[in-house]
């Protein structure tokens, strides 16, 4: 038998045998990037391997090759789709035990199979993996391979908790299904999650040979017998009995519960998968799997870790604002404003292989954005991410330079200067006059508008807003601001530069702060007002904390900067017009020499390499009363003004959607992922029961709770079938 089976074809799964009896199973699903497993595929999946079975049996067949026809990716996974569209836990728990049964299907067969992973291999193209006796990885940087369901509030279903373990260990395997980190090539090599590592060019027929010399065995049997000595007594001493077990465990629960806080339900749901599974055979371990899975794809969590993920390939591919122009490739780009915001953003363009001229008028300003840009480059090199030569190549794309040469070419120019408009007129003006007529000009500014940076301009149709928040290297969220003068190919170039750049665009209108720093604004003054009140540093933040913000919002005052905050907080005073009172308590601290984190002091004092504490002194010098309200009160008082501006900027238009809105907290502000946002959190809360608690807190405190616009109504922000529908968007 040779040759492609035409039944397969069009669903993206083909099966081949060459002249030395070597089955090729091929994934390439038509006009898609990735691979991604869906029932169908599954099913088609299950006949193949059936048919290789019947060939072995003949003795045909002395080998499989599983690969992937795609370039640079394997298998990426579960079509998040078919999450997001199960409606009941057995459901979710019949779709776990169709992947599981398949995989089975696979490890079962009677001959040897090879993995021959080419680049992207993750969730259910891991656990495919997995299945096989052997993996073959590309020396490419292309590949990861990893487990991160647990980012979408489930598990690995299709055989991850129970044969990861057994092929590694158990100290080697929680933490990767557990974070869902990835590793590649080399960790996974060292690691022994892959047998070999070879160049990219021989992968293909490297894996034929190890099919063609190597022994049919279990998959972890194999993994295992081919472990160091050293490597199999430690492992034999920490799982080989029931306290060495048992210690690994409880550090895994007790890692889990530091981490999530019990807001997310899969790790732990993983642990016990883990634990229980490993008592008994692989086919109860497997049951086990399957039962969680159904119950966590159903959970509130999931639901909505699903649906912030649909959020976010929405705003890639601009489903939220319909841009009409043609984007222009950004291959140079210029950056004015040598700081820490500079030099990340020369950086993180650098590393995604754009050249970039950085000007600033000090010398000392552009050592520290190279140092900024180099030091980002040396985290990724520490942490195997990249070589030595690539962090060369990386820093030899960033030319700095004092004068305003070398703009003409540039395809777009991003000025990041202090936030004064006299200075921001100064440099747009420059790089308009530098530039060509057809480069795009961008500001990132976090205050001002781009209407009045426009009046610099003779062409104010080239400048659009293009706000990264700080850092740049890690915040996901760029603010696209469409300001009343810009080109719609403006604003299409900006959209897809921040696309190229692996961040999420979303196309804001122009106002004072835009959205996030707009609502984020009320919310980080109730803090402080409740600071005013008696409140403490450790109780403010300590509620919020609990309700699942990543920081507390003092400390997140201090890592913004005291002098930045209070600049954006006059900036945006007339926004906000008199619908409360406004604290000065941030300005106070701030007089007193504390600039926040970056200066050793603020609401916080940051020791070298101690936690931050709060400062008693602080809480003296703010204090103006005694009261202090309940943990349950705090977080409503800050959440509910953060939810009635996200109101009233949806009611003017700044963005487009209630969708939109948690896209931009949760990625811009780090609202708690598994609320889902502040609308979605409204929703979950209940209409009525929100609407009520708002008028209760207006009546005492004043305007700035009043429930307005969509707020007034009892329609749910988000449909029923969210996020099972996706007409929602």
């Amino acid at each position: 038998m040779s040759g492609k089976h035409d039944a397969v074809v069009g669903a993206g799964l083909s099966l081949d045998v060459d002249a030395d009896g070597i089955a090729v199973l091929e994934f390439d699903q038509p006009d898609s990037q990735h691979n991604r497993f869906t029932p169908e595929l599954i099913e088609r999946f299950v006949s193949l391997v059936a048919e290789v079975r019947d060939l072995a049996e003949q003795g045909r067949l002395r080998g499989l090759l599983v690969a992937s026809g795609k370039r640079g990716s394997f298998i990426a996974g579960l079509d998040v789709g078919v999450i997001g569209g199960v409606r009941s836990a057995a459901a979710g728990a019949a779709g776990a035990r169709q992947g599981q049964l398949a995989f089975q299907a696979l490890a079962e067969l009677p001959l040897t199979t090879v993995a021959a992973i080419n680049g992207t291999c993750l969730g259910g193209g891991a656990e495919l993996a997995l299945a096989c006796h052997y993996r073959i990885a590309a020396d490419d940087p292309t590949v990861e391979i990893g487990f991160p369901e647990v980012n979408l509030g489930i598990i690995p279903g299709f055989g991850g908790t129970q044969r990861l373990p057994r092929l590694l260990s158990l100290e080697r395997a929680l933490p990767m299904i557990l974070t869902g980190r990835s590793a590649d090539a080399k960790r996974a090599r060292r690691i022994g999650l892959v047998d070999a590592v070879v160049p990219a060019p021989l992968l293909r027929a490297t894996a034929i040979r190890w099919a063609l010399e190597h022994p049919y065995a279990r998959p972890w049997r194999v993994a295992l017998e081919d472990k160091p000595l050293v490597r199999r007594l430690r492992r034999w001493v920490v799982e080989g009995n029931p306290v060495g077990r048992a210690l690994v465990f409880r550090q895994a629960v007790a890692s889990v519960a530091r981490r999530t806080k019990g807001h997310y339900p899969a790790p732990t749901a993983a642990v016990a998968a883990v634990r229980r599974g490993l008592r008994g055979s692989l086919e109860q371990g497997l049951r086990l799997e399957a039962e969680a899975i159904g119950e966590l794809v159903v959970h509130e969590v999931t639901r909505n870790l699903v649906g912030i993920f649909f959020l976010r390939q929405a705003a890639r591919r601009d489903r939220f604002d319909a841009v009409a122009g043609d984007p222009r490739s950004v291959q140079r780009l210029g950056v004015l404003g040598a700081g820490v915001m500079g030099g990340g953003i020369a950086q993180l363009a650098a590393y995604r292989g754009v050249s970039v001229r950085m000007k600033d008028i000090s010398m000392d300003s552009l050592r520290l954005a190279m140092g900024v840009a180099f030091e980002r480059f040396e985290d990724r090199r520490r942490r195997r991410k990249m070589s030595r030569r690539q962090v060369r190549r990386g820093m030899g794309l960033i030319s700095p330079t004092l004068h305003n040469d070398g703009f003409r070419h540039a395809d777009l120019i991003i000025e990041a200067v202090v936030e004064n408009i006299d200075v921001k007129h100064e440099v747009l003006a420059a790089a308009e006059q530098a530039s060509s007529s057809h480069t795009v000009l961008a500001t990132n500014t976090s205050s001002l508008t781009v209407a009045a940076m426009a009046t610099a301009l003779t062409d104010p149709s080239r400048l659009v807003g293009l706000h990264f928040f700080n850092p740049v290297h890690r915040m996901p969220l760029v603010e696209v601001v469409r300001g009343p003068d810009s080109s719609d190919v403006a604003i299409a170039t900006a959209v897809a530069f921040a696309v190229a750049m692996g961040k999420v665009p979303l196309v804001v209108a122009d106002s004072p702060g835009f959205f996030v720093n707009r609502v984020l604004t009320p919310f980080l003054n109730e803090a402080l007002l409740l600071l005013e009140e008696g409140a403490t540093i450790g109780q403010i933040d300590g509620a919020l904390e609990e309700f699942g913000m990543p920081m507390g919002p003092l400390r997140l005052l201090d890592e913004i900067g005291l002098d930045v905050a209070a600049k954006v907080a006059a900036q945006l005073a007339p926004v906000l017009g008199d619908r409360g009172r406004r604290s000065d308590a941030a300005i106070r601290v701030y007089e007193t020499g504390r600039r926040g984190r970056k200066g050793g002091a603020g609401f916080y004092r940051y020791g070298r390499g101690g936690h931050p504490q709060p400062d008693p002194e602080i809480e003296r010098l703010v204090r103006q009363g005694d009261n202090t309200e309940t943990a349950e009160t705090i977080v409503d008082r800050c959440m509910l003004t953060m939810l009635a501006e996200s109101a009233r900027a949806l009611q003017e238009g700044i963005v487009t959607s209630p969708q939109a809105a948690d896209l931009a907290l949760v990625f811009g502000a780090g609202f708690a992922p598994f609320r889902g946002g502040i609308f979605r959190h409204a929703d979950a809360r209940g209409r009525a029961a929100t609407r009520s608690r708002m008028q209760d807190l207006a009546e005492r405190l004043g305007a700035r709770f009043a429930p307005t616009g969509a707020l007034e109504s009892d329609e749910p922000f988000y449909s029923e079938a969210w996020p099972h529908k996706l007409e929602s968007l």
